[in-house]
């Protein structure tokens, strides 16, 4: 029996689909750690508020009022460069996620190939043992009807 033709290349598949499947997951860490970043940030930005606003309540110099406005700035930037850091790594997880699933669709194929190619076998390893088993029983069949012609 011929062993399958595309083993090697089927074997090669499963080695891609693999190292795609842990770019995926990496890819969606570096999307969740960004998501993160922006989430610490903008409770940052909220407690900086709270605290602002009960300064401002009892009164703030001019000076402090600026320095405050020029942090909300940079904060604002920071948070900013936090979401295009996400968009970022959203689209990087998705490309990796899209050929991922190609890269696994064609493994699937393969692995379809292989089973049929099996059956294949397996058909053809019945066959051969039946012309066996009725090459065995007609020369069995032979020699009892030589036996009794005798």
């Amino acid at each position: 029996m011929r062993p399958f033709a595309l083993a090697r290349v089927l074997a090669l598949a499963e080695q891609r689909a693999e190292a795609l499947s842990r770019a995926v997951k990496h890819s969606h860490g570096v999307w969740l750690r960004a998501r993160g970043r922006l989430v610490q940030l903008n409770s940052l930005r909220d407690a900086h508020i709270v605290q602002l606003g009960g300064r401002l309540r009892s009164g703030v110099p001019a000076v402090q009022l600026q320095a405050a406005q020029r942090l909300q700035r940079a904060q604002a930037d920071e948070r900013a460069a936090a979401q295009a850091a996400i968009d970022a790594a959203w689209h990087a997880w998705q490309a990796r996620l899209a050929e991922w699933m190609q890269a696994a669709q064609r493994l699937k194929a393969l692995q379809l190939l292989e089973q049929r190619h099996r059956a294949h076998l397996a058909v053809q390893q019945r066959r051969i043992e039946q012309r066996q088993h009725d090459e065995l029983a007609e020369l069995r069949h032979r020699r009892e009807s030589g036996r009794r012609g005798s």
